[in-house]
């Protein structure tokens, strides 16, 4: 009845820093730490989207070449606005987007055949469904309701247009079982993936270098400014809702502003203290060069996207979901994440997402690591900064 998967997500805090400073070289002090942190692979590949080298994991996960890497880039670039005018111009009859990396084509679902020709006329290629997407989206709502309710081995739930379907992920016991057949409701929009091992934190509490908060060692995600000019950079909500001096090697970089982690989401924002410290609009990708942030711009389903984490560097794969809900246990169950196919490891939450130049978000959880392959989770940059009341700074 689904695919087995053999980890289970969790936040990846291990707390620090990005060892690459992503997003906000805070200080000085800050940069040392990227720069001595580097990755042992050789980069062989270029970044979708720009001419940044990457690492091989590029090409392992998306499986490109430097020169089809290029080409999709060109190719993925209009993908954000393609797919907003069409889900305006379809209204009720919009399925669903997601990019199609075997035809290296937008696929579009619709359920009324007289939209073909506008969906072809768009570069698209029409996939006729059975249910809307306003259909999958109130049915994922229904379950959000019934969050509170889900037991630990219920992992995860999301709405997958590319099988017109409300994906639940879950470890097959009585609990899930019970939860599920309330959840389906007697419809047949809910399709189950079985999981082995079910949803926890990964908070690891060690000492070391970057971004510390108490006992967390957590990653930078993206610089911001305040509506007066403020510093300030935004990561993972887990990593600050307990507040606190933001240290980096035992010296004073900031302090917490906020931070959210529950069914609103998963962001925090540290105000940056250090007077000498700037906030570029980049992305490092340790031995790579920086990344030029230039928009907010969000990617669909199957782009191709890259984070970065004080621990495992620099990865990239595909975004596989959107509009995630997450059960991280012990109550802690957070709305509106997206899935990736990136792994991750502990220390990497709050390091930033890009697709492209595009800031995509921080990561919040994941599912296995980088030894066995895993899925990664991240809570959408635009959402973080709209309810963090800052702007995320472009170049």
């Amino acid at each position: 009845m689904g695919s087995h998967r053999e980890h289970e997500p969790r936040p990846l805090n291990r707390k620090v820093l990005v060892g690459l400073v992503i997003g906000v070289t805070v200080s000085a002090t800050l940069t040392a730490v990227a720069t001595t942190n580097e990755s042992p692979v050789a980069h062989e590949t270029v970044e979708v989207g720009s001419s940044t080298p990457l690492e091989p994991t590029m090409r392992k996960d998306v499986r490109l070449t430097p020169d089809e890497a290029a080409a999709r880039a060109r190719e993925e670039a209009p993908l954000s606005k393609t797919v907003d005018a069409l889900r305006r111009k379809l209204g009720v009859a919009y399925a669903g987007a997601w990019y199609d990396n075997t035809k290296r084509k937008l696929m579009v679902g619709i359920i009324d055949r007289q939209y073909i020709g506008e969906v072809q006329r768009a570069g698209a290629e029409p996939r006729m469904m059975k249910n809307n997407l306003a259909g999958l989206t109130g049915q994922k709502t229904r379950i959000d309701r019934m969050a509170q309710s889900a037991p630990p081995s219920v992992v995860a739930w999301y709405v997958d247009p590319t099988t017109n379907s409300v994906v639940i992920e879950s470890k097959k016991d009585a609990p899930a079982e019970t939860f599920i057949e309330k959840a389906k409701g007697g419809g047949d929009l809910v399709r189950v993936e079985w999981t082995e091992r079910t949803a926890r934190p990964l908070v690891d509490v060690i000492g070391g270098r970057g971004f510390t908060v108490g006992d967390a060692r957590c990653s930078i995600g993206f610089s911001a400014s305040g509506p007066g000019g403020s510093k300030h950079f935004i990561t993972a909500g887990h990593c600050t809702a307990s507040g606190g001096v933001v240290l980096n090697n035992g010296l004073e970089v900031g302090r917490v502003n906020a931070g959210t982690f529950d069914t609103d989401g998963d962001f925090g924002l540290v105000d940056v203290t250090d007077p000498t410290a700037q906030a570029p609009a980049s992305v490092d990708t340790r031995d790579g060069g920086p990344i030029t942030v230039t928009g907010t711009e969000v990617a669909p389903i199957g782009a191709s996207v890259c984070r970065s984490g004080a621990t495992s560097g620099f990865a990239c794969g595909e975004i596989t979901a959107l509009d995630e809900t997450v059960n991280y246990g012990e109550g802690r169950i957070v709305r509106g994440l997206t899935r990736t196919s990136v792994c991750a490891e502990p220390g990497d939450s709050g390091g930033p997402f890009v697709s492209g130049t595009q800031a995509q978000g921080v990561t919040s959880g994941g599912i296995g690591d980088c030894a066995t392959a895993g899925t990664t989770f991240f809570q959408p940059i635009n959402e973080a900064a709209t309810k963090l009341g800052v702007t995320v700074v472009t170049g």
